[in-house]
């Protein structure tokens, strides 16, 4: 890109050329040496969602259309050594105003972990157990897309979850046990400015955490602790999930400091039951006289990758009630 040439005025062009051609050829070594029977292959997968909803919200109030959709482009090298290379990137379906490319990283993993340099979601957010998601979380009670804008519900779980670009670390998984951590230079580079590149320390933040899960017999059991250290605001997330003979419940507590003389509680609890092609689940979140939610669907499985939703959610915030239901 010419741009790049431009972005270094006190270099002269010859010494820059040199500089990039020898970079070049030392990560072309590197991959060499390792992957030489193998191949990276490549795909492309994706989701759609389309359904109605109806609200009673005092904006947004009666029938409306809902859309959404993404394509992933995915590659991954799997090396002699058996070092593994991975890359993705999310393309929004329609044209959106502030951000068109969602996720957007690569990583190598071994018996060392998992190194993840991106545009992601955070480590704390992406190890997080103790959400029940309803297909595409348009219909939901924690972490979900809201249906309606007028009450503000949506939740947002563990961190910020904003695709920030950064680099993510997740140890390898020890009966169960793993541990994980990130670091991103900045809380809007790749948010709403996918133009930033590279991106510089500016309100840095980043979180640790460690999480268990297990099978025992048919029961299945999970549990995630994190803190994130967040300009503003320190996070501490605790989740947890348990499942046997179909059934599932999870739940989650946050607490939230913000750092003036004040913190914030919320806390969700969702339960669901799958037999055959049939889930019935729901689930309530409340955030500390601030808002709450309550929610309940069934999905229906028509086909492979064909999933019908229909559901009905109530929210409350300062006193703005809403309510939604239904979607495909």
């Amino acid at each position: 890109d010419h741009r790049d040439l431009h972005s270094f005025p006190t270099r002269r062009s010859s010494d820059l050329k040199k500089a990039l051609i020898a970079t070049t050829a030392l990560v072309a070594a590197g991959f060499a040496t390792t992957a030489t029977a193998a191949e990276w292959s490549t795909r492309i997968t994706g989701y759609y969602f389309l359904g109605l909803g109806v609200s009673d919200a005092s904006n947004q109030d009666g029938v409306a259309v809902l859309r959404d959709g993404e394509a992933h482009v995915r590659a991954k090298l799997v090396a002699d050594n058996g070092i593994t290379f991975q890359a993705r990137v999310e393309l929004e379906a329609f044209t959106q105003s502030g951000d068109q490319i969602d996720e957007n990283w690569g990583s190598v993993s071994g018996s060392f972990g998992t190194i993840m340099i991106g545009g992601n979601d955070d480590a704390v957010y992406n190890n997080h157990v103790g959400t029940i998601y309803a297909p595409g979380a348009r219909i939901g009670y924690y972490d979900n897309f809201s249906l309606t804008t007028a009450g503000n519900v949506s939740y947002n779980r563990a961190g910020l979850g904003l695709d920030n670009v950064g680099i993510n670390y997740v140890s390898p998984s020890l009966s169960g046990f793993k541990v994980y951590g990130s670091y991103h230079p900045s809380t809007s580079a790749d948010n709403l400015t996918d133009s930033q590149n590279p991106v510089f320390e500016n309100n840095d933040y980043y979180t640790v955490g460690a999480s268990y899960n297990g099978d025992f017999g048919d029961f299945g059991f999970g549990i995630s602790a994190g803190y994130s250290d967040i300009p503003g605001n320190d996070l501490i997330t605790i989740g947890a999930n348990a499942s046997a003979a179909g059934f599932t419940v999870a739940g989650t507590y946050e607490n939230n400091d913000n750092g003036a003389a004040s913190s914030t509680d919320e806390w969700a609890i969702g339960a669901q039951y799958s037999t055959g092609p049939w889930t019935i689940a729901g689930g309530y979140a409340d955030q500390e006289g601030v808002k709450e939610q309550a929610v309940a669907w069934v999905t229906y499985g028509l086909a492979p990758g064909v999933l019908f939703t229909a559901g009905v959610e109530y929210a409350d915030s300062n006193g703005v009630a809403e309510i939604g239901r239904a979607h495909v």
